[in-house]
């Protein structure tokens, strides 16, 4: 049959994942034990020897905890599917490769996780060094007028020009420059990744199984259930997440952990909202309708036949909320309602423009922010690019997995 023939088509049944996915012990399920039996083994190991660290010198906190355990749930339930059905897998990533954009997106997104999980193994977070502070980019320089001994004490490149008017070039040694406690930016940008990836796993784990449970049963179940539940999501919707993390911030403290709780439990509504619109169109399709009058339970119904058709409008839509929760998180540490020891972009961009909030530990630098540009830009950047990548891979994912794409 010819691609762009519109005539309906069987669908292929693979009678063996049906079998499978009538046992109880499946690899999802096994990848999950496993794992979280190895997390609860390592955090009674560090309770136990709390003067012993895991990994180099990495001090783990209660949200590496929760971070290591949400990777659990996104291996057992995101990653092991993805071998268990490399045939589609392979040709959504087939459908991709006509969007090169998509493509360079998901290879960045990739680059992100790579630093957020390897950073503090491969020893990458970024050491101060007093005496090379505000040092320009490679390829960059910057003047140093006599008595301006705030923009720098050493400059680690060359130097040009008479004692009074001196210009500092930039070096290999740092090649995005360093801020003003000598740090290199380049580790502060790779540092930056840690928060966003754990913003974006914490996050997913909270967003995805509550939005998708709650509209496929209002969509497939109908009647008072329907109704408790979308008040519910309306309820929710008008409780604007940051409000509630700002009352938390007020008894709690800052903590990161409570912010991705409170937009991960106060955010999902809105997807709610579009799975149950879809789940509300695909219950009459003759297949469902087949399978429910030949006894087929809603459960299986739900995970057969409505899950795998409303992907391409879950995906993009979780992906752009996952790129909001970044900005949410960077916002929030710009502003100084954030944990110190953590090194967002927010925190980097905030430190060189002049951003104070009262009673918080904030370093002001005195000099104009367009003279240390590069302290803000390259943060700025990192964060625009995963907000630009979710959105292209969403759009791009979208399309490959719509089976009317090629119609």
């Amino acid at each position: 049959m010819s691609s762009d023939d519109s005539s309906p088509r069987f669908e292929r049944v693979d009678w063996n994942e049906i079998q499978h996915s009538r046992r109880i012990v499946s690899a999802e399920r096994l990848t999950l034990l496993i794992g979280l039996t190895l997390v609860g083994g390592l955090y009674l190991y560090d309770r136990v020897s709390p003067s012993l660290y895991l990994v180099s010198d990495w001090r783990m906190t209660t949200l590496d905890w929760v971070f290591l355990a949400s990777l659990v749930v996104v291996l057992a339930y995101g990653v092991v599917p993805v071998f268990k059905h490399r045939e589609s897998v392979g040709e959504t990533l087939h459908r991709l490769r006509s969007k090169p954009a998509s493509l360079l997106a998901m290879a960045y997104l990739g680059l992100l996780v790579f630093a957020g999980l390897f950073a503090p193994v491969l020893n990458l977070i970024p050491s101060r060094n007093f005496e090379y502070n505000y040092n320009p980019p490679y390829g960059f320089s910057i003047e140093r007028h006599d008595g301006d001994l705030q923009y720098y004490r050493e400059c680690a490149g060359t130097t040009t020009g008479d004692a009074f008017d001196q210009v500092c070039h930039g070096s290999t040694q740092f090649l995005l420059g360093t801020n003003r406690q000598g740090e290199a930016v380049e580790q502060l940008v790779i540092a930056g990744a840690r928060p966003a990836l754990y913003v974006i796993i914490i996050g997913a784990v909270l967003v995805i199984p509550l939005a998708t449970a709650v509209g496929i049963i209002a969509g497939l179940r109908g009647g008072l259930i329907d109704k408790l539940l979308m008040s519910y999501v309306d309820l929710q919707l008008s409780l604007p997440a940051i409000l509630i993390y700002f009352i938390a911030f007020m008894t709690w403290g800052p903590s990161l952990l409570i912010l991705l709780v409170a937009f991960g439990l106060f955010s999902w509504g809105g997807i709610a909202r579009l799975v149950r619109s879809e789940v509300k169109q695909r219950r009459e399709h003759g297949h469902v309708t087949v399978a429910r009058s030949l006894g087929a339970p809603e459960s299986y119904i739900a995970r057969r036949h409505i899950v795998p058709n409303i992907t391409n409008t879950l995906v993009p839509a979780v992906c752009q909320l996952l790129a909001l929760f970044v900005l949410y998180e960077a916002g929030v540490a710009f502003i100084g309602f954030y944990e110190a020891e953590l090194r967002s972009w927010g925190t980097v961009i905030s430190s060189s423009i002049n951003a104070e909030v009262a009673g918080q530990m904030h370093s002001r630098p005195e000099e104009p922010a367009h003279t240390i540009w590069w302290v803000s830009t390259f943060p700025a950047l990192a964060l625009t690019f995963t907000m630009v990548s979710f959105k292209l891979l969403g759009d791009g994912l979208r399309d490959a997995l719509d089976p009317r794409g090629e119609q």
